[in-house]
Order: C-alpha cells, then sequence, then structure tokens
C-alpha cells in the first residue's frame, strides 16, 4: 500500500439541493468512504456560504477534498466564476480543484482552442495560489483536451508551480491515450487522480468519432480493461501522497452500489496491505 488517499465524487446524486448532497454523503460514508469531491454548482446551492456546508460535512464526519470546474470559452464563467469561489474553497481547507476544458465533439482542439485553455488555466492558478489551491488540468472526453497531444500543449506549457496533472483514467482510454504511459510521462506534476473504468466496445475509435457515447461504457474499478496497477506503481514510486477520487458518472445499479464496488476493488488491490 502506498501513501495516495480515497475518495468519492458526490455530483452524481444531484447538484440542485442540499438534500441531494446529504444523501450522497449518506450513501458514501455507509459504504466506507470519509472524503469526497464536488463540482462548482455546490458552491451556490449554498450560496458561496461555506458554514453551512461545512456543518453538514461535520454530521457526516466526512471533509471536501476538491471542486471540480469546467471551461466553456467564456472568461466570465472559467476564470472570474473561480475568482468568487476560492474564498468559498480556502474555507473548506482545499489545496486542490479539477478544471476541465471547453467541450467540443468529434474533432481535435484547434490552436485558437488550446491557446484559450493555456490562457485560462494559467490564470486560474496565479489567482488561486495565494490560497494555496492548485488547479489541476482534467483531460475529459469531447473537451479541447482530450487526445495525448492536447494534454502534451497544456502540460509543456504552464508552469509546475501554477498548474498540475489531474488525469481521468476512462476518459482519457476514451480520447485513445495510453492511459499508463501519459500518467508515466507527467507523474511528478499528477496532484490528483479520477479513477474510473470503461469497457473496449467501441471505445477505441470513440475518440475519433462526433456522436459517439463513452458514458455507458463507463465501469466500477475492476470492470473494465483500465491497468489500475501499473497506475498505482507508477505514482507510488514517485511518493504521490493525493487522493484516488473514485467517480463513476452513470451507474447500472445505484450510485450507492457502484461506490461499494469500487471501495470493494481498492480494498483489495491498493489498500489490501
Amino acid at each position: 500500500m502506498g501513501k495516495a488517499k480515497l475518495a468519492y465524487t458526490v455530483w452524481q446524486w444531484g447538484t440542485e439541493n442540499k438534500e441531494q448532497f446529504i444523501q450522497a454523503l449518506k450513501d458514501i460514508t455507509e459504504v466506507g468512504y470519509d472524503t469526497f469531491e464536488s463540482v462548482k454548482a455546490a458552491i451556490n446551492v449554498f450560496d458561496g456560504k461555506p458554514e453551512p456546508f461545512l456543518e453538514i460535512c461535520r454530521a457526516y464526519k466526512v471533509r471536501p477534498n476538491g471542486f471540480y470546474f469546467h471551461l466553456n470559452g467564456q472568461w466570465e464563467n472559467d476564470v472570474e466564476d473561480v475568482r468568487r469561489k476560492l474564498p468559498f474553497m480556502a474555507a473548506c481547507d482545499i489545496t486542490r480543484m479539477n478544471v476541465q476544458a471547453t467541450g467540443v465533439k468529434g474533432r481535435p482542439a484547434n490552436q485558437e482552442e488550446l491557446d484559450y485553455d493555456l490562457k485560462a488555466i494559467t490564470a486560474i492558478g496565479e489567482m488561486a495560489k495565494p490560497y494555496g489551491i492548485m488547479p489541476c488540468l482534467h483531460p475529459h472526453y469531447n473537451t479541447t483536451v482530450m487526445y495525448e497531444s492536447e494534454i502534451d500543449f497544456i502540460m509543456q506549457n504552464t508552469d509546475p508551480e501554477l498548474v498540475a496533472f489531474g488525469p481521468d483514467t476512462a476518459h482519457m482510454k476514451a480520447g485513445n491515450c495510453d492511459v499508463v504511459a501519459v500518467i508515466r510521462k507527467y507523474a511528478n506534476r499528477v496532484q490528483f487522480t479520477h479513477l474510473k473504468d470503461i469497457t473496449s466496445d467501441g471505445v477505441e475509435a470513440a475518440g475519433m468519432q462526433a456522436g459517439v457515447e463513452v458514458y455507458t461504457n463507463f465501469r466500477e474499478l475492476g470492470e473494465g480493461v483500465i491497468d489500475f496497477p501499473s497506475i498505482f506503481q507508477i505514482l507510488d514510486d514517485v511518493g504521490y501522497d493525493g487522493y484516488f477520487t473514485v467517480e463513476l458518472d452513470r451507474s447500472r445499479f445505484s450510485h450507492k452500489e457502484s461506490a461499494a464496488r469500487s471501495m470493494a476493488y481498492m480494498k483489495k488491490t491498493y489498500f489490501k496491505d
């Protein structure tokens, strides 16, 4: 067993009201998780006030490990809204945030789009640094950062003191990345990790085809084709002590059951000692 810690995402239960958040915490704690990642919409649910959010966290004996943001190509959303939410995150002792690039379908990003992503995530890194928060680039299917070349462009043109890497195993596979190789390449910059599995049915070509829907291919850990043991070893070798945050966008069962299945996998693999 290495130094990494375990968490689960809670946005799948819904981000419209506090009751959905409470149900998510109830479910994940009942199957053994004590840490979670949320999304920026949750900050809106609590009107930007951290204390009511933290009060619920204390009631369920859990803590947040990060918030997830996505770019949409509009500076007001992509940078200025982050600026407004930084005090909330800091009050929650957050040190990492995930940043997903702008959505596109069925094509690689053009240079103008990549330049914008670079400018936006760099700006986020600069304004988040005084709060002790590091933005992590999160590759995502059908966005302007899904292929390895797009990941390379952002990672090779950003300051490691301002921008880290936050790989998502299933989305990288859907983008035709060699998941293990890319994580090995940027292992020293990984500061957040999304773990989810994916089946291979139709996925090999998915990254090059418009309209291919991969979410139904996503699976609980150990039920697809991702080589998690190799990923664990690579990150252990560089002393990664951040979170393995398990996520599953769509469950074939229930969100609670999926969380339990992935917990069982982690207990018999990474945390078996």
